[in-house]
């Protein structure tokens, strides 16, 4: 059983999923919220379950490539098959491997923000808070275990 807790400025909602099939509601719910230029923040342990979450939000998406964690790649980026609410791209980000917050400026995250098109989906934010706060557009997800 995983605890999900989505944050969004002042509103915290809660859920739990029991099992895989539980991530595609968790997914639709966000998917049905993202707007371009939105960044979701998602939190937790190792094999807390953020990948799958990824996973199942580029179903909800449309994308038909299952992503694979971008630990060593750090970034990797998925069009959609057609635009959802002006969404035509998913951005998934792995910061886990950053060890400075200036590690992320090669990234050129705002840019990949900026065209007005792309949502970003990012693991381990906690590595990049400085980087992090500069963002009001954001969903923060944070998965625990039981």
């Amino acid at each position: 059983m995983r605890h999900v807790t989505i944050t969004t400025g002042d509103t915290v909602e809660r859920f739990d999923v029991a099992d895989p099939s539980g991530w595609n509601d968790i997914a639709e719910l966000l998917a049905s919220r993202l707007v371009p230029g939105d960044i979701v923040a998602l939190s937790g342990a190792l094999g807390a379950g953020k990948t799958t979450c990824v996973q199942a939000l580029a179903k909800a998406f449309g994308i038909k490539r299952q992503p694979p964690s971008p630990t060593f790649a750090l970034m990797r980026s998925y069009a959609l098959p057609k635009a959802i609410r002006g969404i035509k791209r998913l951005v998934h980000v792995d910061a886990y491997r950053i060890e400075k917050p200036d590690e992320i400026l090669a990234l050129d995250l705002d840019e990949e923000l900026a065209d007005g098109k792309s949502v970003l989906v990012l693991e381990w934010p906690e590595q990049i808070t400085s980087w992090l706060m500069r963002h009001i557009s954001r969903i923060d997800v944070s998965i625990r275990g039981e």
